[in-house]
């Protein structure tokens, strides 16, 4: 019986979580058609079926996450599905005390929901707490068990409401709000405390984060813990860059093609790489890997966390081009429509916060890359020529780099080469 698993969806992905699916047990299934839709750590991605035939049962329901390769539904003839649609309500009413496993604190629909579930799962008894400890048939979806983790529930105080008894995310946030509501309240203060168990005030809001949002604050947390951070800058007239740049796109506008200025940076970036292929390289399992290919990420602002698509082999594309391509991936990123093979293989990435008018800042690397360049905003600053002051359009970069695969020299010297490009910006036509 052909079973459906979670997908690896990106290289960095590790659990995905159903948001919706499209097909529910017992509807035909064609190989292409979608199942479902999972959010994973980069965007919401749709998993198509590899085999025909009848969606039998679902395993990780709407809401729940599963790591990758956990069967989360599966595909048969279609008896199966059959089979678990045949009355339930003779079992449940043979069965009346189920209802009473329930806390005394729990509500009485999630009640009624263990009844029926269980009840459709097995016409054995489901397991109560006691039963789970000693035997070990405690069902707990990834989601839940991580989220007791954290909060240090002990999960056979638990009454699952999923399929089988199975614990979920809601019966954890069910769990939570009965004991914040026990919790007494606390006298009036001046100002709200958080304690040294790190409790929230009680006029805190938890939001909940995404699986992008989740993947974002490891691998930047791994990335500062584990990646010795070294940072250079330097100042760039951009003068003659910008100049260049409006002369281009008024002479492109019929073509559709607008050049930005980090389409400009990318260019300059990737052509600098050629000459220092140290800066195109990595750290990975004790050893340097210097990559044939100049991929650059570009960092894009979404709603809810940060994207960063890779636009491939940069040093042999031209301005029009990269303008092009950089403009799709952009769209693509902030609509969820990005793919895996969107985010493979970056060597090295620019952070570009010049439109919010950010006069520096220090961006955190991207592992396994070597370095990621910073870009601030273009300002009017008076700068000496000849001996006088003339307002020129200054621009202030900032290389963040591993200290384990290139040193302040080279990056010095990489830095260098992007300045001279974008202040003789005609090379970057060539």
């Amino acid at each position: 019986m052909p079973e459906v698993n979670m997908p690896r969806l990106s290289d960095t992905m590790e659990e995905g979580t159903i948001t919706r699916w499209l097909k529910k047990p017992g509807d035909e299934v064609k190989r292409g058609d979608i199942l479902a839709e999972v959010e994973t750590d980069k965007a919401n991605m749709e998993i198509e079926a590899y085999d025909n035939g009848v969606l039998e049962q679902i395993s990780v329901h709407e809401g729940e996450a599963a790591p990758i390769g956990q069967v989360i539904a599966t595909i048969g003839s279609g008896a199966g599905a059959a089979a678990k649609q045949q009355p339930t309500a003779t079992k449940q009413e043979a069965r009346p005390e189920v209802k009473q496993e329930v806390g005394a604190g729990a509500k009485a629909a999630p009640a009624q929901a263990t009844a029926a579930q269980t009840s459709t799962v097995s016409a054995a008894p489901a397991p109560d707490s006691e039963t789970s400890r000693h035997n070990g048939t405690l069902k707990v979806s990834p989601l839940a068990r991580r989220m007791a983790e954290e909060h240090s529930i002990d999960l056979a105080s638990i009454n699952g409401s999923g399929p089988g008894g199975r614990i979920v995310r809601d019966d954890i946030e069910d769990y939570l709000d009965q004991q914040r509501q026990a919790t007494p309240a606390q006298p009036t203060a001046p100002a709200p405390q958080i304690t040294a168990t790190g409790a929230q005030p009680a006029d805190s809001e938890v939001v909940k984060l995404t699986q992008m949002q989740k993947t974002v604050a490891r691998r930047l947390t791994e990335s500062k813990q584990t990646v010795p951070h070294f940072y250079v800058s330097t100042e760039i007239d951009m003068t003659a860059a910008l100049e260049l740049r409006q002369k281009l796109n008024a002479a492109l506008s019929e073509e559709g093609v607008k050049i930005s200025v980090n389409d400009m940076i990318v260019r300059a970036a990737a052509l600098a790489l050629e000459k220092f292929p140290e800066v195109n390289s990595s750290y990975v399992d004790s050893q340097f890997l210097r990559h044939q290919h100049i991929n650059i990420g570009m960092a894009v602002d979404v709603p809810g966390g940060l994207l960063v698509p890779v636009l491939r082999d940069v040093n042999s594309k031209g301005l029009r081009t990269i303008a092009r391509e950089s403009k799709a991936l952009i769209e693509k990123a902030r609509a969820g429509k990005l793919v895996l093979t969107d985010f493979q293989g970056g060597t090295f990435s620019i952070s570009n916060l010049g439109m919010m008018d950010v006069s520096d800042f220090i961006p955190v690397i991207n592992p396994p890359e070597a370095a990621i360049l910073a870009v601030a905003s273009t300002r009017k600053t008076f700068v000496p020529v000849d001996g006088q002051p003339v307002l020129r359009d200054i621009m202030k970069v900032t290389v963040s780099a591993d200290h384990r695969i290139i040193y302040g020299a080279t990056v010095a010297r990489f830095l260098q080469e992007v300045k001279r490009l974008l202040q003789n910006v005609y090379l970057l036509l060539s």
